[in-house]
């Protein structure tokens, strides 16, 4: 049985999406390949790198670039009930392959069943959109998790 770990500096709501954004704005192509550089580092250009800079985690192991993978991210992030979900959160698929697993970082309710979403995945660049909870395709394996160095502003 894996523990949940805290793996990064405490970091803000506020910032994490300031963080997603940049990338949104950067209009970053996905790749499991690549790398994106801005000012938060140089991270993988998939969706498990993406979240790791958007929480501000370090390259794994630390002095390598990129971040985590996504079962890195669920064993440093802790499950809550959907109607806890706040910006920064995400909402995640951590088993399978690199083919079938998947995260997003929680935005706001759209509407009941409904949320907007940062996104980074194939054939596609950042994006914030509409997704139907928890996810479109194999929604019975997505679960909402929170990041456990994430600071709440009051």
């Amino acid at each position: 049985m894996t523990t949940a770990r805290v793996a990064g500096r405490l970091i803000r709501r506020s910032e994490i999406v300031e963080r997603a954004c940049s990338w949104l704005r950067d209009s970053v192509p996905y790749s499991q390949k690549r790398f994106h550089q801005n000012e938060h580092g140089i991270y993988r250009a998939d969706c498990s790198g993406f979240v790791s800079m958007a929480w501000g985690l370090p390259g794994r192991p630390e002095d390598r670039h990129g971040g985590y993978d996504t079962p890195g991210l669920a064993l440093v992030s802790g499950l809550i009930p959907a109607h806890e979900l706040r910006a920064g959160d995400v909402v995640i698929r951590a088993d399978g392959t690199n083919l079938t697993r998947h995260v997003v970082i929680f935005a706001a309710w759209a509407e009941p069943g409904r949320y907007w979403a940062y996104e980074q995945a194939g054939g596609y660049s950042t994006r914030l959109r509409v997704l139907a909870y928890p996810y479109e395709t194999a929604a019975e394996l997505y679960v909402p998790r929170r990041y456990l160095s994430v600071h709440d502003e009051t």
